[in-house]
């Protein structure tokens, strides 16, 4: 029978450090924290959407693209970010010629 080697410390302390490395970050990560829910988005007019979340935490924002009635070109234009129980409120840049064709919610 043939006899192992023990590997000497000064090779396996490295090895012993690297996999701590490796290990911390998913040990220590937490968990992701929970979005706002409930939302709910509003078309005010034919240029102009907001936007409310019933339960958070979190922030929201709507999103819209609205449609150009000369050029045929689509564009987005986005609310600010609020706290998830306030209003975001987004328009189109030029409401004479512009409706909106999409709305949507982004959350964080």
């Amino acid at each position: 029978m043939r006899r192992r080697k023990k590997m000497p410390l000064r090779l396996t302390a490295p090895l012993l450090l690297a996999g701590a490395a490796v290990a911390a970050p998913v040990a220590l990560a937490t968990p992701a924290s929970a979005a706002p829910h409930g939302c709910q988005s509003t078309k005010l007019d034919h240029a102009t959407a907001s936007s409310t979340c019933h339960y958070g935490p979190g922030q929201q924002r709507v999103v819209i693209t609205c449609l150009d009635g000369v050029n045929g070109y689509r564009y987005t234009f986005y609310g600010s970010w609020v706290q998830w129980y306030q209003t975001s409120k987004a328009s189109c840049a030029a409401p004479y010629r512009q409706n909106i064709s999409y709305i949507t919610i982004e959350v964080r």
